[in-house]
């Protein structure tokens, strides 16, 4: 039985504390890398729900960060030689207020838990990350994410994708559009967001953890997802939103998304599918 190392076992409890403040630039960068042609923001705006993602981000040199591209003694969860390789699992996100352009930004963050699972590709850990983001002193987001700490190699003993053909039909979906993951669209939301992690962005690196192909950050997809609500239905307040990854979605074809609201309106239920019919994403928007 595969025991949870003390590099990890340690740390629950720990908290981060980070300070930003809401500026229009990262917001403008996102929306021209969604191609929007949304004024652009000025102080007092609104900040689109997932957004705040933008802000408080870690900005370490070079020399803090492992060869993955991410940093090294520092975050939540830490690294550890183990499970060395991080993805994000899913998330469950509560929005109590926008944040707004000006505000102050305050994330508290926890490292709730580690939990020791047994996948196809052998044992796994899922960390539980906690965080409360405040603009200018009130609560506006509640977030929790479920972060998988994997052994080295992974990704290359799981099972093989699906090919071309297979996809599942989505013409039960209420809505559906295309994406094409080409490495402009990967770059600029990982330089939005300052994630420096090389799976994102150097195919070389991400093929040595088995990958086929540069992986498309989820949080990208899920953004995507609350883009094609915001577009479906401008009109609906998001009031609380969760996802859970599936297999990763890799630049090697276009993925789909869809979405279907529930009989009442109150809620909305969306996937991602890759090129082959994977499903590689689930989540669900609930309305104010």
């Amino acid at each position: 039985m595969t025991v949870l190392p003390n590099s990890l076992s340690e740390t629950i409890g720990r908290r981060l504390v980070a300070e930003d403040q809401v500026t229009a630039a990262p917001v403008a960068a996102l929306m021209a890398t969604f191609g929007r042609d949304d004024p652009l923001p000025a102080p007092g705006s609104p900040v689109p729900p997932l957004w705040h993602g933008l802000f408080c981000v870690a900005r370490h040199p070079p020399s803090r960060l492992g060869r993955d591209g991410l940093a090294v003694g520092a975050g939540l969860p830490p690294e550890t030689p183990e499970f060395p390789d991080r993805l994000f699992g899913g998330a469950r996100y509560r929005f109590h207020r926008p944040l707004r352009v000006g505000e102050q930004v305050r994330r508290e963050s926890e490292m709730v838990s580690f939990e020791i699972k047994e996948g196809r590709s052998g044992a796994f850990v899922i960390a539980l990350v906690r965080h409360s983001i405040h603009g200018d002193g009130a609560l506006a987001v509640t977030e929790e994410n479920d972060i998988l700490l994997r052994p080295a190699g992974a990704a290359a003993r799981r099972s093989p994708a699906g090919v071309p053909g297979t996809a599942r039909p989505v013409v039960d979906a209420a809505w559906s559009r295309t994406v094409t993951p080409d490495p402009v669209l990967l770059f600029r939301h990982s330089a939005a967001t300052f994630n420096s992690h090389r799976i994102h962005y150097d195919r070389d690196f991400a093929r040595s953890r088995g990958y086929p192909g540069l992986v498309v950050q989820g949080t990208l997809i899920a953004r995507l997802m609350l883009e094609m609500v915001r577009d479906e239905r401008p009109d609906f307040e998001v009031a609380g939103f969760s996802f859970r990854s599936g297999r990763p979605i890799h630049d090697d074809g276009d993925f789909t998304l869809c979405g279907t609201p529930s009989v009442d309106g109150a809620r909305i239920s969306l996937a991602a599918f890759d090129h082959a019919g994977n499903r590689g994403m689930t989540a669900e928007v609930t309305g104010a």
